[in-house]
């Protein structure tokens, strides 16, 4: 009982969520699809009435032929007005569906810019994502559904009740064969849910091979390898899979389908004897004749329409569910708190441990240290040290599971989460490259400025990208990448990091921290790089990050990080003398070049 109790309340939510998320996306065209439904509720009932009239009134025009010229011009004019709210209301679908979707993919877009990255890391969350981005448009189609299934609802009712005053036999007759097509749709959409759910991880798959096959970037080691037809062979083999279970369902549904359907037709004709019996004996009009046969019709295309939709409703229920949960879900880190009350604070680790989302190993284990403002700091360390990681939890990308943040002697978890992120200039070695105006791509990390030639140029003169644009017909406005741009212009790894590097620059903060932004430059655009960081850097606070520890050599202190913590500390001169892990790695690469 309280299962069916709970099931109950989850449809009447997720019914009003429906309502009143699209009513909230589109109210002018949600109320004309209301009007519309009611309308074309009853005007076709009327219709079937006045048909039946206007029959008669021909069978016998003698008695009756003064109403029939009335009967007919109100049929006709009926009989177009359907027409035309059938036209408007394709027209009046079209502009509601596109608004709805609109206003659902901004609230998406919204809500997961506010989402921390621990959500995305979790495979089940990375599946509410894609569910929600895939059943955005189920919102439209679910609302219209439960519209429908009013419009069914109320047309069932109305023509049964039609029906039994008219002709009792009639509208038993209808209703008792439509028991069978009732009981087995109910039972086929059970099979379809649960066909749903186990075919959903095969459903991944596919997308998956799809979206290798044709992904830019992986083109180029298929070709290399001659792997295509791997690849291929992947595809096909899941998809054979699943197309042979739906096969199988589908034909037994058809069968058992056909069968329902011929004892709806046997019906149908035994009205249609019954009729034509009591037309033969003068009982009724050949008017009547017609209306009884139109109204069992109606009864059963109705009955089954409804059953159809409300079949619909419960298998988007879920995917209804989905979304509804998706966008219930508030962002932990997302927390109004205090402005950082300088522009270079003080940043503390104590004893900082954290893991990644579902994983069991720690990536930092009560790590400790300090970097005091105007201090420039190399973070050095073998590949899964936990360099990264540090820097993603200043910017509270992840918050911490032991120990604590600190800046300016303040838990970091006090402070507003985007007055953070404001204080630092960052480039990421897994730099992203957008299909955007240069300006605009260099100007994402202070947006307003993006106009601001001066202020552009200096970013690329600094970082070294003047060169790339030089000649340049169109200058800050030509368009990079060519994902929707024919004429985008194509830059290679290295050329897209130097704009990397601007548009960290262009931010120009008091914190700066690049995370190997040398990954992709050669060795003379590297050591340029570098020396300019560190001579533009003065009076400001610096964080590096790089593999190649000659260019941490100019830092005022080294950090290295080794078994989740900080194993040393100090000058480059220091921690040669040391004889440690940092001289180990750098006498390593040094002897390289000798």
């Amino acid at each position: 009982m309280n299962r069916i109790k709970t099931f109950f309340q989850g449809l009447i939510k997720n019914v009003w969520f429906g309502i009143h998320t699209s009513f909230l996306a589109s109210k002018f065209y949600f109320s004309m699809k209301m009007i519309i439904l009611i309308s074309t509720t009853v005007v076709p009932l009327v219709n079937i009435w006045l048909w039946k009239e206007v029959l008669n009134g021909i069978a016998s025009y003698r008695a009756n032929g003064q109403r029939l010229p009335l009967y007919l011009g109100i049929y006709l004019i009926l009989q177009m007005s359907v027409y035309l709210l059938s036209q408007f209301g394709d027209y009046v679908n079209e502009r509601y569906s596109d608004e709805v979707v609109f206003y659902i993919e901004t609230v998406m877009m919204e809500k997961t810019s506010r989402m921390d990255l621990s959500f995305f890391d979790s495979a089940k969350m990375g599946d509410k994502v894609r569910h929600a981005r895939s059943n955005f448009g189920i919102l439209t189609e679910t609302t219209w559904t439960v519209f429908e299934i009013l419009s069914s609802l109320i047309n069932v009712i109305l023509t049964l009740v039609i029906v039994c005053a008219y002709e009792w036999w009639i509208g038993l007759v209808t209703f008792v064969l439509l028991i069978p097509y009732i009981l087995y749709n109910k039972k086929r959409s059970e099979i379809k849910l649960k066909m749903e759910k186990e075919q959903l991880r095969d459903k991944r798959k596919i997308d998956y091979f799809c979206d290798v096959f044709f992904n830019n970037d992986v083109q180029f080691e298929m070709k290399l390898n001659d792997i295509s037809s791997y690849f291929k062979s992947k595809y096909q083999a899941v998809w054979k899979k699943l197309f042979d279970v739906n096969r199988r369902e589908d034909i037994r549904y058809h069968l058992i389908n056909s069968l329902v359907m011929i004892m709806n037709v046997t019906g149908e004709l035994l009205v249609l004897v019954v009729s034509i019996f009591h037309v033969i004996n003068q009982k009724i009009g050949i008017g009547d004749l017609q209306y009884n046969l139109s109204m069992v019709s109606r009864l059963r295309s109705q009955s089954q329409e409804l059953i159809k939709n409300v079949n619909n409703f419960l298998n988007n229920n879920t995917r209804l569910i989905e979304l509804q949960e998706f966008l219930d879900i508030v962002p932990e880190t997302e927390k109004s708190g205090n402005c950082i009350p300088s522009a270079c604070p003080e940043i503390e680790f104590s004893n900082v441990s954290f893991r990644y989302p579902n994983t069991e190993q720690y990536v930092l284990k009560n790590c400790s240290f300090c970097i005091k403002p105007h201090e420039k700091v190399g973070l050095i360390g073998l590949n899964g040290a936990g360099k990264s990681t540090i820097i993603k939890l200043i910017f509270r990308f992840y918050d911490v599971e032991e120990g604590c943040i600190r800046l300016d002697g303040v838990d970091l978890r006090e402070y507003d989460i985007y007055a953070v992120r404001r204080t630092f200039s960052v480039l990421f070695q897994d730099y992203v490259t957008y299909c955007l105006p240069l300006r605009e791509i260099i100007a994402l990390s202070d947006f307003g400025s993006r106009f601001d030639d001066k202020k552009l140029k200096r970013a690329c003169d600094i970082s070294g990208a003047s060169d790339i644009i030089q000649g340049w017909e169109q200058g800050f406005d030509s368009i990079l990448g060519r994902y929707y741009a024919d004429n985008g212009k194509d830059l290679s790894g290295g050329q897209w990091q130097l704009l990397g590097l601007a548009r960290a620059y262009f931010k120009d903060s008091e914190y700066m921290v690049l995370d190997e932004p040398s990954a992709a430059l050669d060795p003379i655009s590297e050591d340029r790089i570098f020396n300019q960081m560190y001579h533009l850097s003065e009076g400001r606070s610096l964080i590096t990050i790089s593999h190649r520890l000659s260019n941490t050599t100019l830092a005022d202190r080294i950090l290295v990080i080794g078994d989740g913590h900080i194993v040393e500390e100090g000058s480059h001169d220091t921690l040669l003398k040391q004889n440690g892990m940092y001289a180990h790695l750098f006498h390593l690469q040094a002897d390289k070049y000798l």
